[in-house]
């Protein structure tokens, strides 16, 4: 028998339960929706008192060096995430009849160190029984967009002189310079297009293995227009494509949760290279998101040449975690799995 409450929600694993969790959970976490974990291959929830959704887990089955392992699903970038709403003793009653579901070890990440949602969550699990092993991916680069925009020095009037001269280039290149904007409420096939010959024209282009592109690779783009599907998710997706004469040029491409914006990726046609679309592209919508209150710009990890030289600093940690149940078999797997690259 279902406890009290329990009617007002789906069964565990339905994308009710995981959009409730998302819309009342932290805001900058709130694209981890039902339609987010499209392509999990089950979804379990833990519930509380009275059929509250705590936590939702979208799960994959992997297999990582020697383990066979379910892992928390979703896309490499801005992270992977479980849905919560829950105190730390709350999730910690519930997380001990998951352990069927979760299996003897389960991995999360790459995730975001000092996450309140990811901290609760380690603590609740550390209490229920897991032993939590950390690999350390990096650091996340990101701009104090609030500050930058405060300061009124952002950017300096030598790096607006310089955007300025930039755009006259690529205009003698290849013609008068439009900017398309788009959420995915209004993202267009052309658009996509757009995006995906700009990877094939940029470096992963290049590459033997395709590179990791977002909208050319056709399962990708298929998954990025599968989010657009949900209203409350599509107006999250944001991005912009500027077009120089007919040649789509450059793109940008992401999240925009709370008063963050979370970076999927950026790109430009290499023949621009010189005159740095990219560079002009990404100024212009930073000053947008400014413009709408963005507080914060999350632009993952590496290539800190140029992000830095537009404000970004070094940010959270970026970290893979690895639950498992017994001391034991933690202590066996730990070494292994904190030096793997």
């Amino acid at each position: 028998m279902l406890s009290e409450g329990m009617e007002q929600f789906d069964r565990p694993g339905s994308d009710t339960a995981f959009d409730t969790l998302a819309e009342r959970g932290d805001a900058r976490r709130g694209f981890l929706r039902g339609q987010w974990f499209t392509g999990a291959d089950r979804r379990v929830v833990a519930y509380g008192d009275a059929g509250k959704p705590l936590a939702g887990f979208a799960l994959v089955e992997r297999r990582k060096g020697p383990l066979r392992l379910a892992e928390i699903a979703g896309c490499y970038w801005p992270f992977r995430g479980v849905p919560l709403d829950a105190t730390t003793e709350e999730l910690a009653t519930a997380l001990p009849g998951m352990g069927k579901d979760l299996g003897w070890a389960w991995r999360l990440g790459p995730a975001e160190a000092g996450d309140p949602a990811l901290d609760t969550l380690v603590s609740a699990a550390q209490r229920a029984g897991w032993q939590v092993l950390t690999r350390q991916l990096g650091t996340v680069y990101e701009l104090d967009l609030a500050a930058l925009d405060a300061s009124g020095d952002w950017p300096s009037a030598k790096t607006q002189r310089k955007n300025r001269w930039r755009k006259r280039r690529l205009e003698d290149e290849g013609g008068a310079i439009r900017t398309e904007v788009f959420t995915g409420s209004d993202w267009t096939v052309g658009q996509r297009d757009a995006m995906a010959a700009i990877e094939a024209a940029s470096w992963l282009g290049g590459l033997a293995d395709g590179g990791d592109t977002k909208f050319r690779d056709p399962a990708m783009r298929a998954y990025w227009e599968a989010l657009c599907a949900d209203a409350a998710l599509a107006p999250m997706l944001f991005g912009s494509v500027m077009w120089i004469g007919e040649i789509p040029a450059a793109f940008t491409f992401g999240v925009e949760a709370g008063d963050t914006r979370y970076y999927i990726a950026n790109n430009y046609d290499e023949r621009f290279t010189r005159f740095g679309p990219g560079r002009v592209l990404l100024y212009e919508d930073f000053a947008r998101a400014a413009e709408r209150g963005i507080a914060r710009i999350s632009w993952g990890l590496g290539d800190a040449g140029y992000k830095g030289e537009m404000g970004a600093v070094p940010g959270p940690a970026m970290v893979d975690l690895l639950f498992v149940r017994g001391g034991l078999l933690a202590t066996l797997l730990r070494r292994w799995w904190e030096r793997k690259a």
